[in-house]
């Protein structure tokens, strides 16, 4: 099973570039929801407090989902810090399955901003190279992304994957 959907991952981030070719961006858009990033924050962060009013700070909860929105791409470039890595980890295993096939698809993670707020957000590898090519520093973008949640005794993340970006 897990060598199935290992394979099949592989052949659908190989097809990615090829399809958004031949379909254009209106597909992603359909799987994608524009979003106020900053009203999601903010509504996240609203919830987590709220759970942790009740439950204390045991409160445990997870979601994924995925959004595009509006970024601008500041230009620094770092790795990935250990404890999102693992938070996404956590919330991937418990949503779709082998969290190594996250940590295989990410290495980095690339500074934007969205309104006020600065985020650092991981990019797929084979999409790290155009990104420096085609969006530079000041520049914005709109990025296509997997938002993975968790709220634990360890805090709570806000973790988003770049899948694709199309430069504005």
């Amino acid at each position: 099973m897990t060598k199935n959907l290992l394979c099949l991952l592989v052949f659908m981030l190989a097809t990615i570039r090829v399809a958004q070719a031949q379909a254009g961006y209106p597909d992603w858009d359909k799987n994608y929801p524009a979003i106020d990033f900053q009203r999601v924050l903010q509504f996240e962060q609203r919830y987590a407090d709220s759970v942790v009013a009740v439950d204390g700070d045991i409160a445990y909860y997870f979601r994924m989902d995925k959004y595009r929105f509006s970024a601008t791409y500041l230009g620094q470039k770092r790795a990935i810090d250990p404890k999102v890595m693992q938070s996404m980890k956590r919330v991937f295993k418990m949503v779709s399955g082998d969290p190594a096939l996250l940590e295989s698809l990410m290495e980095n993670e690339y500074l934007f901003q969205v309104g006020e707020t600065q985020i650092w957000v991981p990019v797929q590898r084979q999409l790290e190279k155009p990104l420096a090519k085609e969006v530079k520093k000041g520049k914005s973008a709109l990025i296509y992304c997997l938002f993975l949640n968790e709220r634990s005794s360890g805090g709570l993340y806000n973790s988003l994957l770049i899948s694709e970006f199309l430069k504005e």
